[in-house]
């Protein structure tokens, strides 16, 4: 997912750059045990969640993000997807305090197989339990559609 090889683009792969919004003084509230993970999280971040705790404390601080299909038909051609450098953004680039010389921090979604010809509505969510998800004003939330050629 960089630059120089367009951001996989050109091999039908491409890598979408995500940010969360600037919010003055806002700390996340983070899911950094497995207990009470809400039950509408897909059940993948739910496991790889418990594989980072598993590693140590310092792999949990993190605002989890996930990524699929809007419905069946998107999931049957979004095909496998990786997040890069991590799955989320680390806990301690908040609270964002607008310092001179502050980076947001990105997450780069490379999808590696979405079918080609077929118009893909993807959803990416962030998690922490005070970001509430409301799909009608796109809070919580991200919507694009993707279509490889």
């Amino acid at each position: 997912c960089t630059k120089a090889n367009r951001y996989n683009f050109k091999k039908k792969s491409p890598c979408i750059f995500l940010k969360l919004n600037k919010i003055f003084n806002w700390v996340p509230d983070l899911y950094n045990t497995t207990e009470n993970l809400p039950e509408v999280m897909p059940e993948d971040l739910r496991e790889h969640i418990g594989s980072e705790l598993g590693r140590g404390d310092k792999n949990a601080n993190i605002v989890w993000v996930s990524c699929a299909g809007e419905n069946p038909a998107d999931n049957e051609h979004i095909g496998p997807i990786n997040y890069i450098p991590r799955r989320g953004f680390p806990g301690y680039f908040f609270p964002f305090k607008n310092t001179e010389g502050y980076l947001p921090p990105i997450v780069a979604v490379h999808f590696e197989s979405p079918k080609n010809g077929v118009l893909i509505n993807i959803e990416c969510k962030a998690w922490a339990k005070n970001i509430h998800h409301d799909r009608a004003d796109r809070r919580g939330s991200v919507h694009f559609e993707l279509m490889v050629d």
